[in-house]
């Protein structure tokens, strides 16, 4: 059941909220060292590829976003397993019509590197979405997500000793 997806994901983002507010994250807990730990590929994409074919790429690759970018490389805007679901469901004879340009988000927010994690986690959590790209002067240098922010913390506290702050999220 999606709402049941939903709900939890919205209960895992507060949760972590929590342990960030409680414990105040660790040192060096920018959105750059994050990026740093997990890795900066990202996958892309021209705004006229065709949508069936991102659609693949996304599924060949597990991921849940492509960052859609110009031919110069500055970053557009992201297309999302989210926005091919609506366009299914609204054109479902001509899915396979369809560019990127006709439903990628255009209204992104994106970081860098230096943002504190903490300030992206919220900002994720307040605008409902769980990816950013990650920019600096102009360039796209990585993807955080919330899972991603995840990872780290959990990292951080295995190595700080700080297990009991994951004592209520162990099912992660």
């Amino acid at each position: 059941d999606i709402g049941f997806y939903f709900v939890s994901f919205q209960y895992v983002l507060l949760g972590v909220i929590l342990i960030l507010k409680l414990y105040g994250g660790y040192p060096g807990m920018s959105v750059g060292e994050i990026v740093r730990t997990k890795g900066n590929e990202v996958l892309t994409t021209l705004p006229e590829a065709s949508v069936v074919d991102v659609a693949r790429l996304m599924s060949d690759r597990r991921v849940g976003l492509v960052v859609v970018c110009s031919e110069g490389g500055r970053v557009l805007g992201v297309i999302s397993e989210r926005d091919i679901v609506r366009a299914v469901a609204i054109n479902t004879d001509n899915i396979a019509t369809l560019a990127v340009e006709d439903l990628y988000t255009r209204d992104v927010q994106t970081c860098s590197p230096s943002n504190d994690a903490r300030d992206i986690m919220r900002i994720m959590h307040e605008g409902r979405f769980r990816h950013m790209p990650v920019v600096e002067h102009g360039n796209l240098k990585g993807l955080v997500s919330v899972g991603d922010i995840l990872e780290y913390l959990k990292e951080q506290s295995e190595l700080h000793s700080n297990s009991e702050a994951w004592e209520e999220l162990n099912f992660l």
